[in-house]
C-alpha cells in the first residue's frame, strides 16, 4: 500500500502487491519530472527532483545514540535540521540557494568524519545515499523537508490493513483505493464527504449533478 499526496491535498492511495519503481511510474507517469518529497526506498531514485525525508533520516540517527559518538552524530544532525528549518523561513532565493550549498558541504563533511566508526555504518550510509537531496527543498518556496504529509495521509489505511488482516480481493482494494483517495482529499480540503458522495451518487446514478 503506497500514497500520493499533492501539494493541493490531493490525496491518492494505490493498494498494490509491490513497491517497485513500476508502480511509482504508473502512478506519475514516465515523463514525470516535478519535485517530490520521498523517504529511501529505492523504487524512488530515478526521479530527478528529490528531497529525502528528514523525519527518517532523524530516526535512524538516533536509533545509533547509546555510543557516545552516536550521540555526537545525532547532535550534529538535529542541529543541521534546525538550521534547515530556519532557512526555510526566509523569502530570499539567494540566502536560501547559498544556505543549500553551505548545508551539502555540512553533511558531506559528516559523513566523511564519521566514515571510519563501523558501529555507525548503517545512519552514515543512509547519510550518504541520500548526498545531493537533504536540501531540495530550499529552492522550492513550500516544499517540506519531510513526508509527513503523505504518511499522516496513508496511516488511518495501515491501520484498517491491520484490523481486517489484508484486502481480500482485486474488486475490493481497487474500491478501497478509489473510495479512500476520495475521504481523504475532501478531508484535508476541509470539504463535507457526505455532501461530495451524494454529489457523485447523483451524477453516476442519476445523471445530473
Amino acid at each position: 500500500m503506497g500514497s500520493f499526496r499533492s501539494a493541493e491535498n490531493d490525496v491518492l492511495v494505490v493498494i498494490t502487491d509491490s513497491r517497485g519503481r513500476d508502480v511509482v511510474k504508473e502512478t506519475t507517469g514516465e515523463d514525470f519530472h516535478s519535485p517530490v518529497i520521498v523517504d529511501g526506498w529505492k523504487a524512488y531514485s530515478y526521479l530527478t527532483i528529490i528531497q529525502r525525508c528528514w523525519a527518517h533520516l532523524i530516526r535512524e540517527v538516533d536509533a545509533f545514540k547509546s555510543s557516545e559518538t552516536g550521540m555526537k552524530l545525532s547532535d550534529e544532525m538535529h542541529s543541521m535540521f534546525r538550521e534547515l528549518k530556519d532557512s526555510l523561513k526566509s523569502e530570499d532565493m539567494d540566502s536560501r540557494m547559498a544556505m543549500k550549498k553551505e548545508l551539502d558541504g555540512w553533511i558531506d563533511l559528516l559523513v566523511r568524519r564519521y566514515d571510519s566508526h563501523r558501529d555507525l555504518h548503517k545512519p552514515v550510509e543512509y547519510m550518504r545515499n541520500g548526498l545531493g537531496s537533504w536540501f531540495t527543498c530550499l529552492l522550492y518556496p513550500g516544499m517540506e523537508p519531510t513526508n509527513n504529509l503523505a504518511e499522516q495521509a496513508i496511516r488511518e489505511h495501515v491501520v484498517i490493513r491491520k484490523i481486517i488482516g489484508t484486502f481480500r480481493s482485486e474488486s475490493g482494494s481497487q474500491n478501497y483505493q478509489y473510495i479512500s483517495s476520495l475521504l481523504a482529499t475532501w478531508r484535508l480540503k476541509g470539504k463535507n464527504m457526505f455532501v461530495e458522495m451524494d454529489k457523485i451518487l447523483r451524477k453516476e446514478l442519476c445523471g445530473f449533478g
